[in-house]
């Protein structure tokens, strides 16, 4: 049976102005710029400001001055503010459909990057080992070999398919696909094509003519015993001395465990453009941003010309007008918000971090999101929003502002310490070790009880792998 019922519920819906301004809140500069000439180039009454001495103080922390929506039957100008251009029907008609921006020669123009590429348009493993496999002798079937050999090698530089395999699907003999890869095996980057770390070392130490050196046995039979720092049976089983294993260890060390190695190197992926900017001035430090590239940004004063000749145009064209109006208000008071509130987050952030502002990571304090909300009268929310994915570039490096955040352990006399801070003492008490004999968990966390730090081994041990540090059986050396 079908019946048709009423039920009534209460629903909390966010605005769509208010979603885009939080979307421009979590925005990094870069993408700002981005989406900032897109609204340039949609918006006819939106345009760029004149530009303003880059030296100029930053914004006091006012709010702008309040403007109701527009109605359109309350919209009246005096005939002085109208600017001194007519429009007929046809002018009408075409400066509203033009829906793009042409920025003069000069002007800012996001479009145009001013750093160099980070690489990332760079070419392919593959298409560098197609164009070496054109230099050689191959051809025919054994160029059909290659090319399907090389179509397997993974994004590390490894073949992940057996010869047997390959000969099997090419409907070709064993022995020629090993040829030929023997050959491809000689390519750049050194050690690719091989099936494994060992193939890979092996392959390395051939093309530096160590065929027959102690590198060459250790890698072929005993690399389990090396990665694992087993230096005393090795010694034993080969009869080598204390330096000639040593010997061993450097020139080993120095071939790539992954062909794609030497390639990786040549991009940093990890390239950031920071947001924020805090610089020591006196005794004080001030915090400004790094939006210098992004333009100032003003409604068109053409709005008024076009308003007072809608009626020539019809009620359609007048509403388009002050949509448009509207529009280019919102978003140039969104942005208004968004330094407003980066650099009220960032300026709390360094008056209750000062101890690390001054002395460096290791004097971080602990610092949750709602103390910086409370201080800033802020949601926790925005907040969240603010330190995540936008950087700063203080005395002591880059870092993103969420790192500022961090859990809290108490030390003996009851004073809280930062996690990240007992992080950098344990990455400095690693470094500082005598690699002959690396301090344990237990010493580690026996050394930061003597500086009040109470902690368990199993926590030096958590911290330790977070920051990516191996255990001392690793870190041992000859």
């Amino acid at each position: 049976m079908i019946r048709l019922t009423q039920t009534t519920s209460l629903q909390q819906k966010m605005a769509p102005q208010l979603i885009h301004s939080l979307r421009l809140l979590q925005m990094p500069t870069l993408e700002l710029g981005q989406i900032i000439q897109q609204e340039l180039e949609t918006n006819p009454l939106l345009e760029i400001a004149e530009e303003v001495d880059q030296d100029e103080e930053e914004p006091e922390e006012e709010e702008p001055e309040e403007e109701d929506e527009l109605e359109l039957d309350e919209l009246e100008f005096d005939d002085a503010d109208l600017d001194d251009v007519q429009f007929d029907g046809e002018d009408w008609n075409d400066y509203l459909n033009d829906s793009g921006y042409s920025s003069p020669p000069g002007e800012y123009d996001p479009g145009v990057e001013e750093w160099e590429s980070d690489g990332t348009g760079q070419r392919s493993l593959e298409e560098d080992l197609q164009e070496q496999l054109l230099l050689t002798d191959l051809a025919g079937e054994d160029r059909t070999i290659g090319e399907y050999i090389i179509g397997n090698i993974d994004e590390d530089g490894f073949l992940r398919s057996k010869v047997e395999d390959i000969a099997n699907i090419l409907g070709v003999d064993p022995e020629d696909v090993k040829r030929v890869l023997r050959v491809i095996q000689t390519f750049d980057p050194p050690g690719v094509g091989a099936w494994d770390l060992r193939e890979c070392l092996m392959i390395q130490l051939k093309e530096q003519d160590l065929e027959d050196s102690l590198a060459m046995v250790v890698v072929r039979d005993h690399l389990d015993d090396l990665i694992n720092r087993r230096y005393g049976k090795i010694r034993r089983t080969l009869g080598m001395g204390k330096d000639e294993i040593g010997e061993v260890e450097e020139v080993i060390s120095g071939l790539n465990p992954k062909p794609m190695v030497y390639r990786e190197a040549r991009i940093n992926h990890n390239l950031v453009i920071p947001d924020l900017e805090v610089q020591k001035v006196g005794e004080e430090y001030v915090v400004s941003l790094t939006d210098r590239n992004i333009p100032s940004l003003q409604v068109s004063p053409i709005y008024r010309t076009l308003l007072s000749q809608s009626d020539k145009a019809g009620p359609e064209a007048k509403k388009f007008v002050v949509d448009r109006l509207n529009s280019a208000r919102w978003f140039i008071s969104a942005i208004y918000q968004r330094r407003m509130t980066m650099l009220k987050v960032m300026r709390c952030i360094v008056e209750n971090q000062r101890m690390f502002f001054d002395q460096g990571p290791g004097h971080l304090k602990p610092m949750v999101l709602q103390e910086v909300a409370d201080r800033v009268s802020m949601h926790i929310s925005t907040i969240s929003r603010v330190s995540n994915g936008k950087y700063v570039q203080t005395p002591h490096g880059v870092f993103e502002l969420k790192y500022f955040f961090d859990g809290r352990l108490i030390r003996e006399d009851g004073e809280d310490v930062s996690a990240k801070s007992v992080k950098e003492k344990i990455a400095k008490l690693v470094q500082e070790e005598d690699p002959q004999t690396p301090l344990s968990d237990q010493q580690i966390a026996n050394m930061l009880k003597e500086e009040g730090i109470e902690i368990a081994r199993r926590t030096v041990a958590k911290y330790r792998d977070q920051l990516k540090i191996n255990s001392a059986r690793y870190r041992k050396a000859i």
